[in-house]
């Protein structure tokens, strides 16, 4: 019995390996890599959802999965990264039409992204994140998928003839040519580009606590309303933004002056000054204070998932909020006090508009 699993094993093992390793003519490698890209672009509209593999959503595995089992009949891992794994790895001045490019998107440095390339810097993906979602082109060229390109991979054997190096010579140098015009074509449109890599956060939000001067218990603390504006053509994307503040803990009205960097939308740190109109008191004891105006406030904010609802995103937040406050002589505040007064938990809903979608 050990003798029969062991060989079964082996023949699926041995089959996918065929599968992924197996050679064709430049001919039937032409036509298949020329269907994977024509397939690919049918699917481009088609919404994100994670642990789709079509036909009417997709994740960036999922796609890659279902177009090159239906085009070309070739069945590829579920992940990117097992997918970068059963390919073969080429250099970037090999690549070719129907190749997958991959991404190091997360971070932790391994590969977590991956599209179909059409030509011309070109390729097709399903995206999680950005201004756009779902399945989309999108250039090599931009700044977010320079910076975190990983490799070229080849599913399908070379489509490409092998006459010595005059013509590769010669290819190397039109694809180079390509990248340079694409990079000037970007800077004479840097003003349309910045725009539409900008999203705005509007965040409406319940200020509560734990904490008050004699007491341990859920307090409500006031209501916030806060606009940010991120770039979002890098990694870890910085933004700028004000939070109207009504803190009936302390019986003010605060508008801090937020400076933020968000890592892949669903975590973000801030800090800045704030302005107080009021006097400020202590939580339930109503004890005179101070307020700062800098340091003024710091805190992270986490966020779920987003769905989308029409051009907009729609998610959940959770902040974590410190504002500074000190006592009327200016020196700070006893540890307690501090914690009851200026510690916050803010929980919300986002709504993200990126600025491409009203640029249309």
């Amino acid at each position: 019995m050990n003798v029969r699993k062991f060989f079964c094993v082996s023949l699926i093992f041995c089959s996918l390996s065929f599968a992924f390793a197996k050679e064709y003519s430049k001919s039937e490698a032409a036509k298949l890599r020329s269907a994977v890209c024509q397939k690919a672009k049918t699917y481009i509209g088609c919404p994100y959802r994670t642990g789709a593999i079509g036909p009417d959503a997709f994740d960036c595995s999922g796609l890659i999965f279902t177009v090159f089992r239906e085009a070309a009949g070739i069945q590829l891992p579920r992940s990117a990264k097992a997918i970068y794994s059963a390919v073969t790895i080429v250099s970037s001045d090999q690549i070719e039409e129907g190749d997958l490019v991959f991404f190091k998107t997360t971070g932790d440095g391994s590969i977590s992204h991956v599209g179909i390339y059409i030509g011309r810097n070109q390729f097709i993906h399903a995206a999680s994140d950005g201004s756009n979602t779902g399945v989309i082109a999108s250039s090599l060229t931009e700044k977010y998928y320079k910076n975190c390109f990983a490799g070229v991979g080849k599913p399908i054997s070379t489509a490409k003839s092998n006459k010595k190096n005059e013509k590769t010579d010669d290819s190397d140098e039109i694809i180079e040519e390509e990248v340079i015009e694409d990079d000037n074509s970007e800077e004479k449109k840097s003003k349309g580009s910045f725009l539409s890599d900008i999203e705005v956060d509007t965040i409406t939000a319940c200020d509560w606590s734990l904490w008050l001067p004699n007491k341990f218990m859920i307090n409500f603390r006031g209501l916030t309303l806060t606009t940010i504006a991120r770039y979002t053509g890098w990694q870890v994307q910085p933004g700028v933004g004000t939070t109207l503040r009504w803190n009936s803990g302390t019986q003010v009205f605060q508008l801090p002056i937020l400076f933020s960097l968000t890592f892949n939308e669903h975590v973000t740190v801030y800090a800045g000054p704030v302005i107080t109109f009021g006097n400020p008191v202590t939580p339930d004891t109503h004890d005179s204070i101070k307020a700062s105006f800098f340091p003024g406030i710091m805190g992270v904010s986490f966020s779920t998932p987003s769905f989308n609802a029409g051009n907009v995103k729609i998610s959940v937040t959770q902040d974590l909020a410190y504002t500074i406050f000190n006592d009327t002589d200016g020196g700070a505040l006893k540890f307690h006090d501090s914690l009851c007064t200026g510690f916050i938990f803010s929980t919300g809903i986002r709504v993200t508009l990126p600025v491409k979608s009203v640029l249309k």
